[in-house]
């Protein structure tokens, strides 16, 4: 189809877009109830009247009139068309990406049939494209290009040909508009879940490719910390140093718990990365023997890049409109509005109705949330990655005696007979004996973490003391 949005021109103000986004639906709707109660048939708004209707909205009425303001009439006098202003608004106002769609689409909805129509769609996209255009300071499309565009699009809407689109082709369609997600990114700070996601896969294979290249420039399986550190500064050189360093120590913090799951304790580690949060200068030769592996690095730089997604405006701060998207792209589930409110009242440890990066960062490092991140699952699989010592993602089938009591260590150190620690061990066992008969069937010398988790989760079919060791019903 084309590019629409054309290079912006020098009118575009950030802190215009800043005001339009205070702006809610329900006050939107306090206008909409004031034209049609005073200007019913006006299909044009003179300054005098767009100020009655939108001064309650904003306190910038004037500059924003003469950015909509077309010549009409045969006068040449400036006017603004009701229905663009009304688009302007919703698309620019801070209310989530359907939201603002779905009030668009009711605006042209003209039979009030809860669909659009072909011309319906064409005033639609004639509309709020230009709306759209005049708000950002873009070239604006003319007229017949954007009812041509109209056309092709209502035909890719209509999915079902019945010469309607309702609302969930009209909203599917836009979602997967990336140049219209785009604009929407850029201009009016506003992003779908979709569009975020798909900005986040981007943004977390850069991070891979950047390991790999730190391993490569090491030419070692791990990278070691003060490498690490010195690289984190390297690429975050816009972001201050309070929230690096937070970043640098969960990586490390991370790892090191990580270590300690299933191998000896590696609390000398830890201290001596306290000592070093305490004081870096003095105690940067701590970090000499610590090393990062890939995995670990990945699970704390996502938590890292989901905030930087969020953060369409790059100030480091999140409101509580944004937590939702932040909280659904972490943990790849939408959240409530009262996980929301909960999370806000505890990640806000400063109270000022704001999410910094170092509170969000902090906020997952903390013990609680940790905890409650480790599923039986993820505990398991940090597990295996201890034993997948050349990072390939397979481990030899010697290994599976110490994988398999490993794996279920934390568990036989809360028990405190003697009877119940022989009875997991004799489970061991048996699992043991299955494991390698599957393996030797299949003619293997390594085995990876699928087939691993799979073996375990029907084992607990025919093991039924395994499911309550490891909890499985818990993921």
């Amino acid at each position: 189809m084309g590019q629409i949005f054309q290079k912006h021109a020098t009118q575009f103000e950030p802190s215009l877009i800043v005001k339009l986004k205070s702006i809610t639906m329900r006050e939107l709707f306090d206008c909409v109830d004031t034209i049609d109660k005073y200007y019913p048939q006006n299909c044009y708004l003179n300054l005098e009247q767009f100020d009655d209707i939108f001064a309650t909205l904003t306190d910038n009425c004037i500059d924003l009139f003469h950015r909509l303001a077309d010549q009409t009439g045969e006068d040449g006098k400036l006017s603004v068309h009701t229905f663009e202003a009304l688009a302007a608004f919703a698309i620019f106002s801070g209310e989530s990406f359907e939201t603002k769609c779905m009030f668009v689409f009711r605006l042209f909805d003209f039979d009030l049939s809860n669909t659009l129509e072909e011309q319906e769609m064409v005033s639609t996209l004639q509309c709020a494209v230009r709306a759209m255009c005049k708000i950002a300071g873009l070239v604006i499309p003319s007229v017949s290009m954007l009812e041509k565009l109209g056309y092709v699009c209502f035909q890719m809407m209509d999915e079902d040909k019945n010469k309607h689109v309702d609302f969930d082709e009209f909203y599917e369609w836009t979602v997967q508009y990336d140049e219209l997600q785009e604009f929407m990114l850029l201009y009016s700070g506003t992003q779908t879940y979709q569009y975020a996601l798909k900005r986040m896969i981007n943004v977390m294979d850069e991070s891979e490719q950047q390991f790999n290249k730190w391993l490569r420039e090491c030419k070692a399986p791990q990278v070691p910390a003060i490498k690490l550190q010195q690289n984190l500064y390297q690429i975050y050189k816009g972001i201050d140093q309070l929230s690096i360093d937070t970043l640098f120590y969960m990586i490390i913090e991370y790892t090191l718990r990580s270590k300690s799951i299933g191998q000896e304790d590696s609390s000398q580690q830890l201290k001596d990365l306290w000592a070093w949060k305490a004081d870096h200068k003095k105690n940067q030769h701590l970090l000499q023997n610590i090393s990062i592996k890939k995995s670990d690095y990945l699970d704390i730089i996502r938590a890292w890049n989901v905030y930087s997604i969020t953060d369409v405006n790059q100030l480091s701060i999140i409101n509580i409109k944004d937590l939702k998207l932040l909280i659904w792209l972490y943990e790849d589930e939408e959240p409530d509005y009262f996980r929301i409110n909960q999370e806000m009242s505890i990640i806000d440890t400063n109270h000022n109705n704001i999410i910094e990066r170092c509170e969000w960062m902090q906020y997952l490092c903390s013990e609680e949330s940790m905890q409650r991140r480790q599923t039986p699952q993820v505990l398991m699989k940090k597990v295996f990655d201890n034993y997948d010592e050349e990072q390939c993602g397979l481990i030899p089938i010697i290994h599976i005696d110490k994988l398999l009591r490993d794996t279920f260590k934390q568990q036989m150190k809360k028990m405190k007979d003697f009877k119940s620690i022989q009875s997991v061990n004799s489970l061991i066992q048996q699992l043991k004996v299955e494991f390698m008969k599957q393996v030797k069937k299949n003619n293997q010398s390594h085995f990876d973490w699928q087939q691993y988790y799979q073996f375990l989760v029907e084992a607990t079919k025919t093991h039924s003391s395994l499911n309550k060791l490891l909890n499985l019903n818990r993921d």
